[in-house]
């Protein structure tokens, strides 16, 4: 081990010697890994607070906590609160009977596309003729009778929504986009007008979770015919917004959104419709196709904002459904819950958690409300260039990245290996074994990180990071073997984990 250590002495001193020299240029690498270390700690900390908290809500939760309005804010009462409203989806498509096959009794792949498209087509000739003749009859309680009536009392003024959008000033997008946006409004705020409430938001929902469908699938398109992959993080951040977009219309079918069949013409075929022209936009525009979802995200802000303020004494006597609390409680635990939120990382604020206290659907509709905030924000954001549209995962991988690259470049700079706190072990041998300790593995670590650092370079041009990247890469460090590469990431790897437990 020694022999070992003084050899990588002198080979360091040779490929390194600039900044072995140079104790604060060491200094500063230390710095740069422990202060990335500490972020990533702190996050990963956080989440296992969380994850306690909600387990200590759901044990030791008191079920008569939420008929009390000052009782503290928690996981299970809003599990309590939550109310079955008796709709049965007319939307979730396939049956158990129409699912081709699978290994798991009672869940498998659907059958067929002719085959579902036939069974589709005859229920809802069925529900034209007024009939539901694959459907068990429900047998609604008192209850349930009681808060659908109370549903049919809310009300949306149309003319209030477009006073809200135009509060600003009118409406600036090309006509090309203009149009189309003006048709889909006329439909949401004018063929609804009168309308029960939550078929015009099961339309909205429907329709909105088409631009992230259509994001995705160009991005995808670029990526495969290599015109474009800088944006491919932002896929995911576009799912998480369509998964958002899907519990939104899971809500309103709960609440019986979907149950007039014209509704359920109107919604899936006006999606496809859009889906289709969003992909033209895209191809022609992403800009334009951006700013499209922008304006679509803004009017829904409005219009769910005056749901809020038109119904508050109504909807604060009205429980959130299952739907509902099942999404914001139990589905926060989701690593897509919450990626979408994008103005939350970006500012440096906490991801917001609006399941630790949703008893009405007062409740439900302003956490609802402030999901599309989030939406215009990020597509807002898309639009910037200046601007970069980071997930939380993604800030995750970064701060692992910075930890990693300054880790290895403080290594290989001094030969010291950087504790969790900040301390240096006393060599280097205390991390590699005698066996592990080969000149070909300790240039293998080196050129793995330089490679990950030109990486970085070329995603994070500006501050530390950036400067000891540079560092690494111009040291010329060249690998010798894809199996010495793996081995030396690998022990390296290894310990930064190590350091987390």
């Amino acid at each position: 081990r020694q022999a070992f250590l003084n050899r990588f002495s002198i080979e360091k001193s040779s490929l390194f010697a600039s900044t072995s020299t140079d104790k604060a240029v060491d200094t500063e690498k230390q710095t740069v890994a422990v202060s990335a270390l500490e972020k990533l700690r702190a996050k990963q900390q956080a989440e296992l607070k969380e994850t306690e908290r909600l387990l200590n809500s759901i044990v030791n939760g008191d079920d008569d906590s939420v008929k009390d309005d000052n009782a503290p804010a928690s996981i299970a009462a809003s599990l309590a609160a939550g109310k079955d409203y008796g709709f049965v989806s007319r939307s979730e498509g396939a049956t158990i009977k129409q699912q081709g096959g699978g290994n798991i009794p009672g869940y498998g792949p659907p059958s067929n596309i002719w085959s579902l498209g036939t069974e589709q087509f005859q229920r809802n000739w069925n529900a034209i003729r007024g009939e539901y003749t694959d459907e068990s009859d429900i047998n609604l309680t008192p209850t349930q009778k009681e808060l659908r009536s109370k549903l049919k009392d809310l009300t949306l003024n149309s003319t209030a929504i477009w006073e809200r959008e135009t509060a600003h000033g009118p409406i600036e997008a090309p006509l090309v986009i203009k149009i189309p946006y003006i048709f889909l409004c006329y439909m949401l705020d004018v063929v609804f007008e009168g309308r029960y409430v939550f078929s015009r938001f099961f339309l909205l929902e429907t329709v909105a979770r088409m631009p992230y469908f259509s994001y995705i699938t160009m991005l995808h398109l670029y990526e495969t015919l290599g015109f474009w992959r800088r944006s491919s993080d932002i896929k995911r951040i576009h799912f998480a917004e369509e998964w958002n977009e899907y519990h939104h219309l899971l809500i309103m079918e709960s609440l019986g959104g979907d149950q007039t069949w014209w509704v359920r013409f109107v919604a899936q075929h006006s999606a496809i419709v859009y889906y289709v022209v969003l992909c033209h936009l895209w191809a022609i525009s992403p800009t334009l196709a951006y700013k499209f979802s922008d304006l679509l995200e803004t009017h829904a802000v409005n219009t769910y904002g005056q749901l809020l303020d038109e119904n508050e004494e109504k909807l604060k006597e009205l429980p959130p459904s299952m739907a509902a609390v099942e999404y914001y409680t139990i589905g926060a635990s989701d690593p897509f819950f919450g990626e979408y939120q994008t103005t939350a990382l970006s500012s440096g604020g906490e991801i917001r958690s609006p399941g630790y206290n949703m008893k009405t659907l007062y409740d439900v509709f302003t956490a609802i409300r402030a999901d599309e905030g989030d939406h215009v924000s990020t597509m807002k954001a898309c639009l910037d260039p200046n601007v970069a549209v980071n997930s939380a995962s993604l800030e995750k991988k970064i701060l692992f990245g910075t930890a990693l690259v300054a880790g290895v470049a403080y290594f290989v700079s001094t030969g010291e290996i950087l504790d969790i706190d900040g301390a240096t072990l006393e060599s280097a041998g205390e991390v590699l074994d005698d066996g592990a300790a080969s000149t070909p593995m300790v240039e293998a670590a080196i050129a793995a990180a330089a490679g990950f650092a030109q990486k970085f370079v070329q995603d994070e041009e500006e501050g530390d990071l950036a400067a000891m990247s540079i560092d690494l890469v111009e040291a010329g460090a060249i690998g010798t073997a894809l199996t010495a590469v793996k081995e030396g990431v690998l022990k390296f790897l290894e310990y930064i984990f190590a350091s987390f437990v």
